[in-house]
């Protein structure tokens, strides 16, 4: 109807504008079969709160360090959304995704938007609504805490019992947070406020991101330079020994296709006085990494003869690999669907 597609566009201009690492985003909403579909963005191997915790065999409370990093993650993305005049409405351990990183956990918000649509008409104000998010925050803090779910339908026994259970396991500093949180106040508790009384966990929180952040730069670095030695190491595959040119003198005995054959042997088949070939993986990847980088030191290059030297410099081998690799990419016939891989062709007949 005009009027549902009015509250769909609705949603989608205010949750748009929100955008935090802890959230998961809403991408769109649409109707089809008689039903209707949202579409967030998709988190690889997320698990709920729920399925994680809770859907086990015996459940068990959480250790403090833990609980404080989902409380500093959950407090960030309800500030955003806070700030934003909105309102979560889907804090549940239902509705949380976490992923695990080592001993680290990362939870994400999820369902922002399906609420707000689906309620289009609520008459609720903001604030409430963002008081309701308040409360349904301490409910997860004290269920990962007591490895119990409480949420707004428990009775007050088990809330009760379950207090008793953090104030005498956990530190003052948690049992008050969640206290503050649970119990009615007016005005209610925001998110400014627990904001401030988390402030000297959230530095904790900072140095693991932080230590996480480095650790993957230093993982996709290390990937990074692999990749391009592989790239090197295709290139010199593809243009040594070339059986089509076997007859070629141009290319087997001088020019480029000459020097970059000496040049693997200079890498690959070095051997000592006696013959014994040496393995040296790092000869291998300093010579792999001077060619990519173009360095101009240079190096003694000798036939297997021993009746031709040349005295080349690491630029001079990277130019002599790229134009051989551009001359035999200029007369290749491209595989289908190889991805732009050469085709293999058969050696002439002799």
């Amino acid at each position: 109807s005009e009027l549902w597609t009015k509250a769909v566009a609705n949603t989608l201009r205010r949750t748009r504008v929100v955008d935090h690492a802890g959230l998961v985003r809403f991408h769109r909403c649409f109707m089809a079969h008689r039903a209707v579909f949202f579409v967030h963005h998709y988190h690889a191997g997320a698990r709920t709160l729920r399925q994680r915790f809770f859907h086990i065999v015996r459940p068990t409370p959480l250790n403090e360090a833990m609980i404080w990093s989902v409380c500093v993650q959950l407090s960030s993305a309800i500030r955003t959304v806070h700030s934003a005049k909105l309102a979560c409405r889907t804090i549940q351990l239902n509705h949380i995704l976490s992923n695990i990183q080592g001993s680290h956990i990362r939870v994400y918000i999820n369902c922002i938007g399906v609420v707000d649509t689906l309620e289009f008409e609520t008459r609720k104000t903001v604030q409430e609504l963002q008081a309701t998010d308040m409360r349904d925050f301490g409910y997860i803090l004290l269920s990962l805490a007591t490895a119990t779910e409480v949420n707004r339908g428990t009775d007050p026994n088990t809330i009760r019992r379950c207090d008793m259970f953090v104030t005498q396991n956990y530190s003052r500093e948690l049992s008050n947070l969640i206290v503050q949180l649970l119990i009615p106040t007016k005005p209610p508790p925001t998110i400014i406020d627990v904001s401030q009384a988390i402030a000297s966990y959230t530095y904790e929180e900072l140095d693991q991101s932080m230590m996480i952040g480095d650790r993957l730069g230093h993982t996709l670095m290390v990937e990074f330079d692999a990749s391009r030695a592989m790239r090197l190491l295709t290139k010199l595959g593809f243009v040594n020994e070339r059986p089509e040119f076997g007859m070629n003198r141009r290319w087997t005995e001088s020019g480029d296709g000459f020097v970059l054959k000496l040049f693997r042997d200079y890498v690959f088949h070095q051997a000592d006085g006696a013959g014994n070939p040496i393995m040296d993986l790092g000869h291998v990847v300093t010579c792999l990494n001077k060619v990519d980088a173009g360095d101009e030191e240079r190096i003694l290059l000798t036939a297997r003869d021993a009746k031709t030297v040349l005295v080349v410099s690491y630029a001079d081998i990277a130019q002599s690999l790229e134009r051989a690799y551009g001359e035999l990419c200029g007369g290749s016939v491209m595989a289908p669907n190889a991805g732009g891989v050469p085709h293999q062709q058969p050696p002439p007949p002799y």
